[in-house]
């Protein structure tokens, strides 16, 4: 009797052994499916993420290597983060509203690149504006018929090492970019105003609150054209649920307390005015010749005057 009921208990051991583990590949499946989905649809362009490690049972969860690729006709990736680790209250998984103590992504290289019709950054901002709206017009349909799916509550998010390579087409193709280095990144308080924040939204914080942090860092490394289309982007974007916004450039913490408005107002010629430099190149090409022109029909004119005297 005593070795069934062993065997049984051995038994049972080793399926609950089996359901966790599938649950915890399932689980984790399920989150990088969730993460890969939301950067994509919001974002608009390809994103992907390694692997995610969810502890279910720590509270404690991490993810490796996600990438947000560049709009069409931009090469490269616009986004590369190298890890990213969230703490969760276990106490609130089987709620509406998970809450979340803290989520730190380290390592982040962007990538800005501004060419003449256009630029990456202010077309991921469109992008945001525009699928931003349209999940938050569904999530509000979702809502009034049901209970809505889950949400987040964040008490900080920080992002630390942040790299900015900001090129202008053709011109860096014979130079390097230029580059900004941001040591740290903190948002607080996501979702506490409004009972939480879905993933859509919190990706769109998370866009918003490096750009806008990069603006206050150095404008004045940022394009003339670059920086209108990425206040303008930003300022359409509207309001979000978070709190505070600090940075920190090397000179110490910053809260972003300026409106978008006001940002570069006697900044983004250092690299901006490259564009002038280049028309005015052009143009004295074309002007040059002209010139030459000019001088050579009117030696052929003095020449021919002189053959009639």
């Amino acid at each position: 009797m005593s070795k069934f009921i062993i065997r049984a208990l051995v038994i049972i051991l080793l399926i609950i052994l089996i359901l966790a583990t599938l649950a915890v590949v399932f689980i984790n499946s399920i989150a990088k499916t969730a993460i890969t989905s939301a950067g994509t649809s919001v974002l608009g362009v390809p994103t992907t993420v390694s692997s995610v490690d969810i502890g279910i049972f720590s509270g404690h969860s991490e993810l490796t290597d996600l990438e947000v690729q560049n709009p069409k006709d931009y090469p490269g990736t616009f986004l590369k983060l190298s890890d990213g680790i969230l703490d969760v209250n276990l106490g609130s998984l089987l709620s509406n509203s998970i809450e979340v103590k803290e989520i730190e992504f380290d390592g982040i290289d962007l990538s800005f690149i501004q060419k003449v019709n256009g630029s990456n950054v202010n077309e991921i901002l469109a992008n945001v504006k525009k699928n931003t709206a349209s999940s938050n017009e569904t999530a509000s349909k979702t809502e009034s018929t049901s209970s809505g799916g889950r949400k987040f509550i964040i008490d900080e998010l920080k992002i630390t090492k942040v790299s900015v390579a900001i090129s202008i087409e053709p011109i860096s193709s014979a130079t390097k970019p230029s580059v900004v280095k941001i040591k740290q990144v903190v948002v607080k308080d996501i979702g506490k105003k409004e009972g939480g924040a879905t993933t859509d939204q919190i990706v769109s914080i998370v866009v918003q609150s490096v750009i806008h942090s990069v603006l206050e860092a150095a404008p004045g490394e940022i394009p003339s054209v670059m920086l209108q289309g990425m206040k303008g982007g930003l300022s359409s974007l509207g309001n979000l649920d978070f709190g505070d916004v600090s940075f920190d450039g090397g000179e110490g913490f910053k809260k972003i307390t300026n409106s978008i408005s006001n940002l570069g107002k006697s900044s983004g010629n250092k690299i901006g005015d490259a564009f002038d430099g280049l028309g005015k190149g052009i143009s004295d090409l074309i002007g040059g010749d002209k010139d030459k022109d000019k001088d050579k029909k009117s030696g052929d004119a003095s020449g021919d005057t002189e053959q009639q005297k």
